[in-house]
Formats: C-alpha cells, sequence, structure tokens
C-alpha cells in the first residue's frame, strides 16, 4: 500500500497534476494580518527579541519558504500546553504555537498569523477554548509590542 501511494504521488508529480493549479481565496477571520513598516529579515529579529524577554515564550524556528518569499516563524507560548494536551494527545500538532508567515505583497510587508481559534474550529474541547481565552491576550500583547 505504502509503495502505491509513493507511486501514485510521483505520477501526479511527474505529470504537473500537483501545483499546477494555483487558487487565492480572500482570508478569514482565522487569519490574523497586519500590514508592517519592517522588512521580514528586521520582524523575525523584533519577535525574536520578543520572545527571548518573556520567559513564558520560546522561540522555536524561522526559516525562509517558497525561494525566500516567505519567512516562516514559529515561537510557542507555553501556559498554554496543558490546556491543549488536555483535550487529547491527537491535538498535539496544534500546539501554544504562533504560526507566522512574513512576506511582501504589492510592495508592502506583511504579517499573517493564525488565529488562535483555529484550535476549536478544529476540534471544539472546553481545554482548547481555555487555551484560547489564555492565548488570544498574550499573541495580541506581543504583535502590539513588535508592531511598533
Amino acid at each position: 500500500m505504502k509503495k502505491r501511494c509513493m507511486n501514485l504521488v510521483a505520477g501526479a508529480l511527474a505529470s504537473g497534476l500537483v501545483g499546477a493549479q494555483v487558487s487565492a481565496a480572500e482570508p478569514n477571520e482565522m487569519f490574523i494580518i497586519h500590514d508592517v513598516a519592517d522588512p521580514p529579515e528586521v520582524m523575525v529579529e523584533k519577535i525574536k527579541d520578543y520572545v527571548l524577554w518573556h520567559e513564558d515564550w520560546i522561540f522555536l524556528a524561522d526559516f525562509g519558504l517558497k525561494g525566500g518569499e516567505v519567512t516562516a516563524v514559529k515561537i510557542c507560548y507555553l501556559p498554554l500546553g496543558s490546556h491543549i494536551f488536555a483535550a487529547g494527545m491527537h491535538v498535539a500538532a496544534m500546539m501554544p504555537c504562533g504560526h507566522i508567515a512574513l512576506y511582501e505583497e504589492d510592495g508592502t510587508t506583511r504579517l499573517s498569523m493564525l488565529n488562535l481559534e483555529f484550535m476549536t474550529a478544529l476540534n471544539p474541547d472546553p481545554n482548547l477554548e481555555k487555551a484560547v481565552e489564555i492565548g488570544t491576550p498574550a499573541f495580541e500583547s506581543m504583535l502590539e509590542e513588535v508592531l511598533n
């Protein structure tokens, strides 16, 4: 079965079926988007500095995507971990992390981040509701500081 799936993926890639169609939908309430004055590399440093000076946060990584057009930044707000794990190990992939993208569009640097409510949209659970309740003001404070 595994080999068959790999063959199907390889065939789709070779035939150009995967990634051939580009479709862009407008952002919805699950995305927090800000225009920023600084270029992506400066924003990454501001986010790193914020996380390093606040003990409830950890910085996981920053890396380029799409040939360097997008910079992904991964940070975590640690107080959310217990609430997320209380919702079940199957939701561990969501973790208490900020999934941030920095990119340029129409000559403007933009910061895009998932709204923490994505967790409850994917898996309604009182523990995740608590994580959103606690995490939202923390992420809002972080954004307020790094954007100013």
